[in-house]
């Protein structure tokens, strides 16, 4: 399931990236006939491995490359406008997850069609199938999809990712696309293992094994090879975190638990990421509310965009500037957050304010000191200011950048006008 949405209300459609060694083939295609046989095939071999009857059939149809290109390229702009993009686009840039000149829209467009090869469509409730593949590298995207089609049919791909549109939480969506994922990658793996007599749940490492394929994708697709790394590990995380979360029950149970799953589902990505968090002792994510801080810094300010980060996207943050054992270590005690973006009218200028909480005061202070040296690299013209909060604050370009902790919650402000920061000294 690929896709990108602001405000907690990302995009659905269901697409499989070629990630497996499938190249780019423009020879030795199948005929019509052939496709549609092999995929009522497949269909009933995924049933079958699944545990789970068909309810029904599976439509399906054969679109060119550039008919898939074309219904993503609709798809997207239909589920949201451009000024949700644009304003998802202000706090990545502010980030500094994505540069500064990047049309974020053209370029999220250019990203999901340069790699589809297939999709199924949970709102026409059709397979499509891509036409320019040859046969042998269309059955493990057949398989993929088709197991997306039966988890349609139990349990509603729609209905459960619309239930987190209005929270305004990507993290919970993206939680939720990982166990889609994860179960479509354990059902492929399972059929493309029956030869050798092995199944996903005896696969080592597997998120090593799906990180592995990060070079292969860069050799194939020239989108993907210059995409920001956030990107590239939003793409991929379902995926390859997806099938290990999968993988922890699979190894000890069968299918059928997997269907409770779907009645209990994952809140956030470190559940996934620790599915120990999720099957044994559970930790829910904190729901963090906070005031309106536009409230504080006057006349035409507003709160434009509201999410949550989580745990995932915390630690792609520190990673652009903090060693990975840094970053992995110092976002491992998130509890929960709640990100701002804030634009005041008449300016291009934008603030991004974050409140996080953590498992322990000691958790949020590490998570501060890596924060303190992240806002440092990012912003390397800048000097260190008084913050009479007793926190760490650093002036850039006119902007003012502050770091602030209490007990186990940490603020983050990133963008301030600096003639507004004496506004937010408390904390």
């Amino acid at each position: 399931m690929k896709d990108y949405r602001s405000n907690g209300k990302r995009v659905i459609f269901v697409a499989t990236i070629i990630v497996l060694g499938g190249a780019l083939a423009i020879a030795f295609q199948s005929s019509d006939t052939e496709l549609l046989k092999t995929a009522d095939e497949i269909l009933k071999e995924v049933a079958r491995i699944r545990g789970l009857e068909l309810k029904g059939p599976v439509q399906k149809g054969i679109k060119s490359k550039e008919e898939i290109a074309q219904y993503l390229r609709e798809r997207i702009r239909d589920e949201y406008d451009a000024s949700e993009l644009r304003r998802e686009g202000k706090v990545l840039k502010k980030l500094g997850l994505i540069p500064q000149e990047m049309d974020y829209q053209e370029f999220i467009l250019k990203l999901l069609t340069e790699q589809v090869g297939g999709y199924y469509d949970p709102d026409k409730k059709t397979f499509f199938i891509s036409g320019w593949l040859p046969l042998e590298q269309q059955k493990p995207v057949m398989v993929h999809e088709l197991t997306h089609a039966l988890q349609d049919q139990y349990f509603d791909l729609n209905r459960f990712i619309k239930q987190v549109r209005k929270m305004e939480n990507d993290d919970m969506v993206l939680a939720r696309q990982a166990l889609v994922e994860g179960e479509a990658m354990a059902v492929m793996f399972d059929y493309l293992l029956q030869p050798v007599g092995k199944s996903f749940a005896e696969l080592p490492n597997i998120v090593t094994v799906m990180r592995s394929q990060l070079t292969a994708v860069d050799s194939q697709f020239e989108v993907f090879k210059n995409a920001p790394m956030f990107l590239k590990e939003t793409l991929l995380f379902p995926y390859g975190y997806g099938a290990a979360f999968l993988q922890k029950i699979r190894s000890k149970e069968p299918w059928s638990a997997v269907n409770r799953i779907y009645s209990d589902l994952p809140e956030s990505t470190e559940q996934i990421i620790h599915p120990e968090k999720y099957f044994d002792v559970r930790d829910k994510p904190q729901s963090v509310e906070i005031e309106d801080p536009s409230a504080r810094l006057g006349k035409g300010w507003r709160t434009s965009y509201r999410n949550v980060l989580g745990e995932f996207t915390t630690y792609l943050l520190l990673k652009l500037f903090l060693s990975d054992e840094e970053s992995l270590k110092a976002s491992s005690g998130w509890d929960g957050d709640r990100l701002l973006l804030l634009e005041k009218d008449g300016s291009n200028g934008c603030t991004v304010f974050q409140e996080s909480v953590w498992d322990s005061p000691e958790e949020a202070g590490e998570f501060y000191e890596a924060l303190s040296r992240w806002l440092q690299q990012r912003f390397p013209g800048g000097k260190k200011s008084e913050d009479t909060s007793g926190g760490f604050a650093w002036k850039d370009n006119g902007e003012y950048h502050s770091i602030q902790r209490n007990g186990a919650r940490v603020r983050f402000i990133v963008g301030l006008p600096r003639e507004d920061s004496s506004k937010f000294k408390n904390f």
